[in-house]
């Protein structure tokens, strides 16, 4: 399901919860970058940011090389942090910080522009659109199993951060390398130590592609998405990443086989050829192009076709990414294109900022079943 609900962490807290991550260029304003974090699902109007943790969005420069991309060392960040709702109010206040010393303050609920930089916070609808069941189903069965066709988070809300700045200045701080890694994540520190809660860069990473513990055996029976959670999404740990890359090769395994075709072979050692792309998690978008729908993972499509991409990459808030990872995953988009039947969200995006939609405000709706169980 995107990012929600990815571990049981997060499921214990969920203001602490990122349901998913977009980095786009700006469809309205030539020369800005949009970053939105989604968190908390099945938000509802009495639901509020956390104020523990840092809401963190990351950027650093890559460079395309064999099956993946290199990260080089200079990064920028933007922290937004929010207050804590005083007793008897239902207004909440944030605070953003970016790494070329921007600073402001804003209110929840209200669109906030300053020197050139836009910030928006609070209730929307979900953009995200899954069938959740029939990927469940599909994993449990073995088979290709997307015959029902219902958006599981349909009517559903989630609050919102909104980030909109020119980024000009952040390639400048990259020596002009316009090709993008982006991840979100939130952090809290103690002892002046940060301590990373979640983080998000490509959807269903985690709730797809790590999360069965059945076929690895190393690590069967593990939950890892945790631990996965607690790691730098630009440097996984000595320790624990041969246990991610074991998991993503038996699993990437079983969803290139779901078309009983071979398009992705595993190595000898039973290495997955996207296993190395797709461990390091973090969307990548190209700055040098302009805003696009459905560039999600056409940067990683050119990458293993060995082509120039031609696209920003990054991901939109109505891309089908559930269609766009099925069938690269499965046959490499050499073959038809796969899906669920879902192909747009409750409300489509707006092209106007903050480009997420109003919330849909349903407490009518019960529980999703894969939750019941």
């Amino acid at each position: 399901m995107s990012d929600h609900f990815s571990g049981p962490a997060v499921m214990g807290d969920p203001t602490l919860d990122i349901t998913d991550f977009y980095a786009f260029p700006s469809p309205e304003r030539a020369g800005n970058l949009v970053l939105i974090m989604n968190a908390f699902p099945m938000a509802t109007a009495q639901s509020f940011f956390s104020d523990v943790v840092s809401h963190r969005f990351r950027l650093r420069p890559l460079t395309r090389s064999g099956g993946g991309f290199v990260h080089g060392p200079a990064e920028h960040a933007i922290d937004v942090r929010f207050s804590d709702v005083p007793k008897g109010t239902s207004v909440q206040k944030g605070n953003i910080v970016t790494s070329d010393e921007r600073e402001t303050s804003f209110t929840v609920g209200e669109p906030l522009e300053m020197d050139g930089m836009r910030v928006f916070a609070g209730l929307v609808s979900d953009p995200f659109f899954m069938d959740v069941e029939a990927t469940l189903r599909t994993d449990m069965s073995g088979k290709l199993s997307f015959g029902t066709a219902e958006n599981t988070v349909h009517f559903r809300d989630v609050l919102t951060i909104v980030v909109e700045v020119p980024f000009a200045p952040i390639l400048e701080q990259f020596n002009g390398i316009p090709l993008v890694g982006a991840i979100a994540e939130n952090v809290v520190t103690r002892r002046g130590k940060p301590i990373r809660i979640e983080r998000v860069g490509r959807p269903e990473i985690k709730n797809v592609c790590l999360a069965n513990p059945t076929r690895d055996p190393l690590t069967k029976g593990l939950e890892l998405r945790d631990l996965y959670n607690r790691e730098d999404a630009f440097a996984l740990s000595r320790e624990y990443g041969p246990l991610y890359r074991s998991r993503l090769d038996a699993n990437l395994a079983f969803w290139s086989a779901l078309d009983g075709k071979t398009v992705w072979p595993s190595g000898p050692d039973g290495r997955h050829p996207l296993r190395d792309l797709l461990v390091d998690d973090f969307l990548v978008l190209d700055l040098a192009h302009a805003f696009a729908p459905g560039s999600f993972l056409e940067i990683e499509r050119s990458l293993m076709d060995n082509r120039p991409h031609a696209r920003c990459g990054g991901r939109w808030l109505d891309d089908d990414i559930l269609d766009e990872m099925l069938t690269f995953i499965v046959n490499g988009g050499r073959g038809e294109r796969l899906g669920d039947g879902v192909d747009a969200p409750t409300k489509p995006a707006s092209l106007v900022f903050p480009y997420v939609r109003e919330p849909n405000r349903r407490d009518d709706l019960p529980l999703p079943a894969f939750l019941r169980g």
